[in-house]
């Protein structure tokens, strides 16, 4: 009995080159996959484009002076809530709030 030794050398061959092939195949998708997955996006939803309609153009968005002068009362402990006007404006912001998404 005799066997061909380079018919099965050569099929060995394509088996690892296919196998190779596939395997840059994969880290090649691979690459584009995790390139994919770097890329940043937002979408913002209906709602929250309503929401950002309700802040007037111009208004600043951060009063610093006035968020010191909070801390330092907070701090001292000499700041006080008026419960009645904090009612009036949680009111009016759920007001505005339903009015933005009816």
């Amino acid at each position: 009995m005799s066997l061909n030794i380079n018919r099965q050398a050569t099929q060995k061959n394509i088996v690892i080159e296919k196998n190779q092939a596939q395997k840059q195949q994969d880290v090649g998708k691979k690459e584009v996959d995790s390139a994919d997955k770097n890329k940043d996006s937002v979408q913002l939803t209906s709602q929250a484009k309503s929401l950002n309609k309700m802040q007037p153009a111009g208004e600043p968005q951060v009063n610093k002076q006035r968020v010191e002068s909070l801390k330092a009362a907070i701090l001292n402990g000499d700041y006080k809530i008026n419960t009645e006007r904090l009612a009036e404006k949680l009111s009016k912001f759920e007001g505005d709030i339903g009015k933005a998404f009816a």
